[in-house]
C-alpha cells in the first residue's frame, strides 16, 4: 500500500540527515533538534502545504551551513506531482524583487500592474518586515541567503498562508505598495499559471549588462581601459555552451598580461555555486599576479555568492590582499556542503543534506559571511537606472599607502574591522 500520511517521510527524512550530515550524531543528541522533529511529527498531517514545507526546511535548518534544506521548486522543476492540485500550484500576476531598501514589483500583468514598480509595504495582515524576518527564521543559512530566496514567497499563496499572513490561498490577497508617493491597495486572486507572461518594469540597463551581452557568455574577461581596470566576470563554476572553464581562465590570464591595466576586479555577485576546483587555476595565477597588492585587487560579492563561489571568495581573501565590495556573501566562509538529495516519498518535495566539510578559513572563523570591505548595497533606484554602485566603488577605490602586512588584522583577516559591522537591510532596521 501507499504511504498517505507524512509522519512515515518526516521520521525517514530525520534519520537521513542523521546518517549524512557529519554532524548527525551531534544533531541527534541535541535537544533542540530533537524538538524540532517531535514538533514536525507531531503536526506533520495537520499542517498546510506551505506551512509543512516550512517546518520541514526549519527542522533541518539546525545545521544552519546554507545548503541543508527543502529546495526551492526552482530547483526541483516545478511543484511535485503530490503537491500540485494544492496551493502550491496557485500564484499572483507579478514578480517582486527585493533590494536592500525594499521589496518592490519588478514584473506584473493584468489586474496587478497597478502594482508594478510599486514598493510592497503589506501583503494579507503581515508587513513586509515581519514576513521577512518570519522567512529568515531558522532559514538554513544566513540573513543574506535568506534575503536572496526570499523573493518567491509574496507571489506563493501557499507560503503566504504558512507563514500566517492569509488564511484561505484561494481568496483574494491583500497587497499594498507605495507608487509614485501614493498608496496603492489592490486584492489579487491567486489561480493557476497566473504569472506565465508578465509585462516588465522598464529600466536602463547597465554597462555591465551590455558588456555580458557583448561578451554573449556569463563567464568573460572585458579591459576598461579610461579606469586602466580589468574586469572579471565569473557567474558560473562550469563548462558552458559556448566557453568551456579552460578556456575562460586562459582568456582571463591572457587579458591579466596586459600592460595598460593597474586594477583586477573579480565579479562573484551572481556565481551560486558550481563546481569547486574549476577556479582553482585561475585563482593561484591571481595570487601569483602583479594585482595581489592592497587596492590592486578587488571582490564584487553579493547574497548570491554562495558554496563554490563562497569557497573561491574565501581562498581569494586568505591568500591575497583582496579588498570586497558590494554586500555580503550567501555562505559562510566555513561551511557543509556536497549535498545529498531526499525525496519525500508522500509530498514529494526533494530536501538535500551536506556531506562534506569545506573549511577554507581558520578553524576559529565563525563567521556568518564575508562582509564588504567596502559597503555598497543595491538599491532599487540603482537597478532601474542602471547604475551598478558596487562597480563603481570597486573602479575608483583608493586605499592608504604603506600596508602593513605583519598587523594583525591582516593576519587573522576574519577579525579585520570591515567584519564586525553587523548587515543591516530594511528588513532587520
Amino acid at each position: 500500500a501507499v504511504a498517505t500520511s507524512r509522519l512515515a517521510e518526516v521520521l525517514a527524512l530525520r534519520r537521513f540527515a542523521e546518517l549524512t550530515h557529519p554532524r548527525g550524531r551531534e544533531a541527534s543528541a541535541d535537544q533542540d533538534w530533537r524538538k524540532r522533529w517531535d514538533t514536525l511529527a507531531q503536526a506533520a498531517d495537520r499542517f498546510t502545504d506551505g506551512g509543512y514545507f516550512l517546518q520541514t526546511r526549519r527542522a533541518l535548518a539546525w545545521f544552519g551551513d546554507g545548503h541543508t534544506t527543502t529546495l526551492p521548486f526552482e530547483f526541483t522543476g516545478g511543484v511535485p506531482a503530490a503537491l500540485a492540485q494544492g496551493s502550491f500550484a496557485l500564484s499572483v500576476p507579478m514578480r517582486v524583487r527585493v533590494f536592500h531598501d525594499g521589496a518592490y514589483v519588478t514584473d506584473a500583468a493584468e489586474e496587478a500592474l497597478p502594482l508594478l514598480g510599486a514598493r510592497l509595504d503589506q501583503v494579507g495582515s503581515a508587513t513586509t518586515e515581519a514576513l521577512l524576518r518570519n522567512w529568515a527564521q531558522d532559514w538554513p543559512g544566513n540573513d543574506a541567503w535568506a534575503q536572496r530566496w526570499s523573493a518567491s514567497l509574496f507571489g506563493s499563496p501557499a507560503f503566504l498562508q504558512g507563514l500566517g499572513a492569509v488564511g484561505d490561498p484561494r481568496a483574494p490577497l491583500r497587497f499594498v505598495g507605495t507608487r509614485d508617493q501614493r498608496t496603492v491597495e489592490l486584492f489579487l486572486r491567486p489561480r493557476v499559471d497566473a504569472a506565465a507572461i508578465l509585462q516588465s518594469l522598464p529600466r536602463t540597463q547597465s554597462d555591465r549588462e551590455a558588456w555580458a551581452a557583448d561578451a554573449g557568455c556569463e563567464n568573460y574577461a572585458r579591459i576598461i581601459e579610461a579606469c586602466r581596470a580589468l574586469y572579471i566576470s565569473l557567474d558560473a563554476m562550469e563548462n558552458l555552451e559556448k566557453k568551456s572553464f579552460e578556456a575562460f581562465t586562459r582568456e582571463c590570464a591572457a587579458a591579466m598580461e596586459s600592460t595598460n591595466v593597474e586594477r583586477l576586479i573579480i565579479d562573484l555577485r551572481r556565481n551560486g555555486g558550481g563546481n569547486n576546483f574549476f577556479p582553482e587555476v585561475l585563482r593561484k595565477k591571481i595570487a601569483r599576479s602583479r594585482f595581489n597588492r592592497q587596492g590592486a585587487l578587488l571582490v564584487l560579492i553579493s547574497p548570491v555568492t554562495f558554496s563554490a563561489a563562497q569557497n573561491l571568495a574565501t581562498r581569494l581573501e586568505r591568500e591575497t590582499f583582496a579588498l570586497f565590495v558590494g554586500e555580503p556573501t550567501g555562505g559562510r566562509p566555513n561551511h557543509f556542503g556536497d549535498a545529498s538529495v531526499f525525496t519525500g516519498s508522500v509530498t514529494g518535495l526533494t530536501s538535500i543534506v551536506s556531506s562534506l566539510p569545506w573549511f577554507d578559513s581558520y578553524p576559529d572563523d565563525k563567521r556568518a559571511w564575508i562582509a564588504p570591505d567596502a559597503p555598497a548595497p543595491m538599491l532599487f533606484d540603482d537597478w532601474r537606472s542602471g547604475r551598478d554602485g558596487a562597480l563603481g566603488v570597486a573602479l575608483t577605490l583608493q586605499t592608504a599607502a604603506g600596508f602593513d602586512e605583519y598587523r594583525e588584522d591582516a593576519v587573522f583577516f576574519y577579525r579585520r574591522k570591515s567584519q564586525q559591522v553587523p548587515w543591516r537591510p530594511f528588513w532587520r532596521s
